[in-house]
């Protein structure tokens, strides 16, 4: 608000009392014209603050439930490719909706899901390796 006042407001405005146009006094309407002021930066900052940092309806947060959507909507595209019959569970699961929620079951869904199929991708891995050095112990002892 800083600059946003004319400097000429208090002699206008002491005219104005001189005049009898006022019933302030020209401090207590000065005072007051502060106060209004402060009230009105104060609110928007705090606006301002909920806009953008708060957990559920933020700009920061409603970019991230975004994302966290997009990687959900992924996973479920994959269906139950990758997963172990045991894990495919967590595609039946009830997602609540993200607008009304910080996003965090969500996440911690998305991170199962990972886990799930990063486990089942790392186990036959696992598994081709073994197969392949038994393959070339069998060659090396003929």
């Amino acid at each position: 608000m800083e600059g946003m006042i004319s400097k000429e407001i208090l002699p206008l405005q002491e005219q104005f009392v001189d005049a009898g146009g006022c019933k302030l006094s020209l401090d207590a309407w000065a005072q007051g014209l502060v106060t209004k002021l402060l009230e009105a930066t104060h609110g928007q900052w705090l606006y301002r603050n909920v806009q953008v940092h708060d957990a559920v309806s933020g700009v920061e947060a409603t970019a991230r439930k975004e994302e966290i959507q997009r990687f959900i909507e992924d996973q479920l595209d994959l269906g139950g490719e990758g997963l172990d019959e045991h894990d495919k569970f967590l595609l039946e699961i009830n997602l609540e909706d993200l607008e009304a929620s910080s996003g965090e079951d969500q996440h911690y869904w998305l991170l199962q899901i990972q886990a799930a199929r990063q486990d089942r991708a790392l186990r036959e891995q696992e598994e081709q390796r073994q197969q392949r050095a038994g393959g070339n112990q069998r060659r090396e002892g003929a």
